[in-house]
């Protein structure tokens, strides 16, 4: 495996965080949350800006990854986890229950992965690698957007 360099190494990898040995995917993951919480000061459409910014910047990343590294999905790129649960945050209000659905229901279709997400899954290239996240990151926005219509109906008011 060539060294790949240090700024697509640092960014691709969630700042290191897609390094720790077990459950990369659950750590990388972990860094959509602060980037979810510095875009509740922004204006809306600024945080969509972000959303794209590291969405099409992934895709150039996690291609180069792959290519320079020899893998065709690397474990330790986790800038499409980080994009995946950044689009549930950017949905839902930022508060702890919301947090907390959006991670876990994330992690959940992402380790699941139930069609389409198996198929963008088997793209081996940085649109793969990017895709297969968000579109796990539409099934938890979905689930929890049914939870909330449930609890609703049953006048159950959460967050």
């Amino acid at each position: 495996m060539k060294k790949v360099p240090f700024f697509i190494d640092l960014f691709s990898t969630g700042f290191f965080m897609g390094k720790i040995p077990f459950m990369p995917g659950t750590f990388g993951s972990l860094v959509a949350i602060p980037v979810g919480y510095l875009c509740t000061f922004l204006p809306f459409y600024a945080g969509w800006i972000i959303f794209g910014l590291i969405f099409f910047f992934g895709v150039y990343l996690s291609s180069r990854y792959a290519i320079i590294s020899g893998i065709e999905d690397p474990s330790c790129v986790v800038i499409d986890e980080v994009a995946g649960l950044l689009l549930f945050y950017l949905i839902f209000p930022f508060k702890p229950v919301y947090i907390i659905a959006g991670f876990l229901l994330f992690r959940f279709f992402d380790i699941l992965k139930p069609f389409p997400v198996s198929f963008f899954d088997k793209i081996k290239n940085g649109w793969g690698i990017m895709l297969d996240d968000i579109a796990a990151g539409l099934y938890a926005v979905l689930v929890w957007f049914i939870v909330l219509k449930i609890l609703k109906y049953f006048n159950i008011v959460i967050g």
